[in-house]
């Protein structure tokens, strides 16, 4: 087995999508639901993530050429829709509640948070090394990266029933901030690799 393929692939995945970075973002998108729907909605991102990522390792490539779409294309969309969910959270508007469990599991938590524009490349990359064992070991790094984000997700649910309401607000708009900031440096990245060119 190629173990510096697989710790690879582990370390980049577990840094690219930051499990303890995205708790709190997952902690304030399900503040207002049960402990049974936050399971589910950590359940529901995880494996969203994993569809994304894995669709785009084995057929990004094909996807985008086919649209005629960049990379830095899909980073700005990221960006753009990341914006739209921190401009929500610093006003304070976060409230997903049962019904709309689903969308907050897949957008934003799903993607881009987890699946953004960073881990997607890096699966491809990952990915396109030549030779089907080569590519079953860097599948098992990224399989082993999604578990521990899983875990991550699943132990930040039970600290919120230890913060007062006025303690999720601020972490709600203070969130707000950071992914702002995410989704700008989602879009000055683009923008850069278009400069560069």
């Amino acid at each position: 087995m190629n173990w510096k393929l697989l710790i690879t692939a582990f370390i980049t995945l577990v840094v690219i999508i930051d499990p303890v970075g995205n708790a709190p973002v997952y902690l304030v998108l399900t503040r207002d639901s049960s402990g049974a729907a936050r399971r589910r909605f950590a359940n529901q991102a995880v494996l969203a993530a994993a569809a994304v990522i894995f669709a785009f390792a084995f057929f990004g490539h094909y996807v985008l050429d086919y649209l005629g779409v960049s990379l830095e294309s899909l980073m700005v969309a990221g960006g753009v829709l990341l914006g739209i969910v921190a401009l929500d959270m610093m006003k304070g508007k976060v409230t997903p509640g049962e019904p709309r469990g689903a969308n907050v599991a897949l957008v934003p938590l799903g993607t881009p948070l987890l699946a953004g524009p960073g881990a997607i490349v890096a699966a491809m990359l990952l990915m396109g090394r030549s030779g089907a064992t080569d590519k079953a070991v860097a599948a098992a790094g990224i399989l082993a990266a999604l578990a521990v984000v899983w875990a991550a997700l699943r132990l930040a649910g039970p600290l919120i029933k230890l913060l007062k309401a006025t303690s999720v607000d601020l972490l709600t708009r203070v969130m707000g901030i950071l992914l702002a900031a995410i989704a700008v440096e989602f879009i000055h990245q683009a923008v850069a690799s278009w400069a560069s060119r």
